[in-house]
Parts: C-alpha cells; structure tokens; sequence
C-alpha cells in the first residue's frame, strides 16, 4: 500500500465518529460531499478536510527500512452567518491534535513512528452572507518502511 494512502487512512480511522460537545463532525478527503449534511455546532456549519498529502526521505534512515516524511493538511472549517469567531475551529483543531500525537511527537497511531506539528494557523474568508473560519495545520508523519 501506498505509504501516503496508508497515513491518510490511519487518520480518517482516527477521526472516524469523532464528536465535538456531542455532534458528529464529517471527514472529507480532498473534496466536500454534497450530499452530506453538514452538521451545527454553536451556530456554525463544521467539518474536517484532509488535503495535501506529500512524502520525501526522511534525513534519517535505519539500516533495515527506509524512513519517509508524510505530510499532510487538517483543515477544521466552521461556517456561521455574518457573524462568528474562530475559537470553535482552533478548540476543534487542538482536540484532533491530541487524538493523533502525544505532547512529546509521539504517534498515538499503530504503525506510525512519530507525528510531528509543522504549522498551525488560523484562516478566515468573509462573503456578504457568511463568514468562515478555518484552523488549519500540517502534521509530519514519520515512518519506517
């Protein structure tokens, strides 16, 4: 198996029924499904995208496997109307944070050596009916083989 396929899939099993004060928050891989409702949570239209997977050789190698750098973006977006905030995204974000990686990188996934925190940040976009709110971060995945 493809080893970005294989992180990305650890992820979405991780995620997979996550709930944020009770309310389910749909995964997507790349592209929002249209036919899935979006669920509310304090007002806001929620869901998680999984985006820009990517993989190169990790500056560290062993002598028994090779060792890669998988990267990929988490993108929590909340949807309100005119007005909002982006503490639900960020408070989201650091509990999925928390379900992946231990404080200290370690990968709290079977078959994943180490997840480490590249980037976090917080995004917003205004349209004249909505604004959204996205936290945004890019988690390294280092594994062996």
């Amino acid at each position: 198996m493809d080893r970005i396929t294989f992180a990305r899939g650890k992820v979405i099993e991780a995620l997979s029924g996550y709930k944020f004060n009770g309310v389910a928050i749909p995964v997507f891989d790349e592209v929002v499904n249209p036919s899935i409702e979006l669920p509310v949570i304090n007002g806001a239209q929620t869901y998680i995208m999984l985006q820009d997977q990517q993989m190169i050789y990790n500056a560290v190698q062993t002598y028994c496997n090779p060792r890669f750098n998988i990267s990929l973006t988490i993108k929590v977006v909340t949807i309100f109307g005119m007005v909002g905030n982006k503490k639900l995204s960020e408070d989201i974000g650091d509990e999925i944070v928390n379900l992946l990686r231990t404080d200290r990188n370690g990968s709290k996934l079977d078959g994943i050596d180490r997840i480490e925190l590249v980037t976090s940040r917080s995004v917003n976009e205004i349209t004249t009916e909505r604004t959204a709110f996205s936290k945004i971060f890019i988690l390294n995945f280092i594994k062996n083989g």
